[in-house]
């Protein structure tokens, strides 16, 4: 079975579901017969064999995030980290996914220092329970984010342990935010922001990947 490292579809694949989920005028796409009998099966069934057919370390235990999009011909599952600490010297996989259709498999990889070079296999990420300390410094430290604002965090909150800080990049539907908290007093430093404008054409594609919602009656599942 074949296996890619893909940088730029995943981020395109949640663009995409993003942009067309804000498009009250686009027109239902129809799904192929094909992606209609995998959808039927159910999202758990389907996440499922996702990871049946990933790394076999892989589990839902690495990922806080599934998702389960298609552009009506293709079915692509997703398994990410929208939230992620870093130690120094270190780097993981933190997205990994699956073309149900043809097997092909990709992840993304994210580093600390971002030219850091792994010698050994990389690692799956896993939050640990310092991680998760780490964390909760660094919201407590950021202005209008609050711990319950990482449950079903639709941005990215990435993490990089330094010597004496932490170098912290936040990003949005509509901004990026980048700071650097001071690992003894929380105290915040070096912020800047940057206003992301959607690219128009993502609303009109009908290419566009998106999300299938899943409910009780299969025939009548969506995207």
């Amino acid at each position: 079975m074949k296996k890619y490292t893909v940088h730029l579809l995943i981020p395109l694949l949640v663009f995409f579901s993003y942009c067309n989920a804000q498009s009250p005028k686009k027109e239902k796409a129809k799904m192929n017969k094909e992606v209609r009998k995998l959808v039927n099966l159910g999202k758990d069934a389907i996440i499922q064999q996702a990871l049946t057919a990933l790394d076999k370390k892989a589990s839902l235990t690495n990922f806080s995030s599934t998702s389960v999009q298609t552009n009506g011909r293709e079915v692509y599952v997703v398994f990410s980290n929208p939230v992620l600490y870093l130690p120094q010297n270190s780097i993981f996989k933190y997205t990994m996914g699956i073309h149900l259709m043809t097997g092909a498999q990709f992840s993304n990889t994210i580093a600390n220092p971002e030219d850091f070079r792994p010698t050994t296999a990389i690692p799956i990420y896993q939050e640990t329970a310092t991680a998760t300390e780490h964390i909760a410094f660094v919201v407590e430290a950021i202005p209008n984010l609050n711990a319950s604002d990482l449950t079903n965090f639709e941005g990215s909150l990435i993490i990089r342990e330094k010597e004496d800080h932490y170098a912290v990049r936040v990003v949005s539907e509509i901004q990026e935010s980048w700071y650097k908290i001071k690992k003894d007093t929380g105290t915040m430093y070096d912020e800047g922001h940057a206003h992301l404008a959607p690219q128009p054409f993502a609303e009109r594609d009908p290419e566009a990947f998106r999300e299938i919602k899943f409910d009780n009656q299969a025939n009548s599942n969506t995207f």
